[in-house]
């Protein structure tokens, strides 16, 4: 099966883009935002995850994603937030520890359960790829700015798991709100 395209019409109403295999979540452990191990599957299970991979230095694509899923999440209704996680991975180890996640993430989430992870580069470029998500190594510029690229997607996992549906960059904050009652309904996103 194919993924279907930028503002191709799913058949099931839904608006992100269907993945071509529908991966399971990762295997991730990194550090949270406190500073403790924290288990991706085992802090997620049951619960629709919208994982993005990012930085808290980014200038434009990851606080206006972030944005768009916190005014989201607000919109919906307190029971179905209740079923679904942000979390938010560092692309950027070197400067996003624990604290600077916390403080960044403070400013978009008012308490919706956002998470806000980092570790060890490798591991998470690993984990990015295995999703087809890619994303690089922080560097210098000539200038001493550092930069970096990352995909800008924001992938939703099913409450079984597997990855139900692909966000790109720019998606509309009402194909969220219509999309994640959905995704959190269902027992299994396939």
């Amino acid at each position: 099966m194919r993924a279907a395209a930028v503002g191709d019409r799913r058949s099931d109403g839904l608006h992100g883009i269907s993945p071509v295999t529908p991966t399971p979540k990762p295997a991730l452990n990194l550090t949270g935002t406190d500073g403790l191990p924290f288990d991706l599957r085992a802090r997620t299970a049951g619960l629709v995850t919208l994982l993005y991979f990012g930085y808290t230095h980014c200038p434009d694509v990851c606080p206006a994603t972030t944005a768009d899923l916190a005014q989201a999440m607000g919109e919906l209704d307190p029971a179905v937030r209740a079923r679904i996680r942000v979390v938010f991975v560092s692309v950027d180890p070197a400067r996003d520890t624990p604290a600077v996640l916390v403080a960044w993430l403070h400013h978009f989430d008012p308490g919706f359960g956002f998470y806000g992870l980092t570790g060890p580069f490798a591991e998470v470029r690993a984990a990015a790829r295995a999703l087809d998500v890619d994303v690089e190594q922080p560097r210098t510029g000539a200038d001493g700015v550092i930069e970096q690229n990352q995909n800008a997607e924001v992938l939703a996992f099913g409450r079984d798991g597997r990855l139900a549906l692909r966000y790109p960059p720019g998606t509309q904050i009402t194909d969220y709100i219509h999309d994640l009652p959905v995704l959190a309904d269902q027992g299994a996103t396939r």
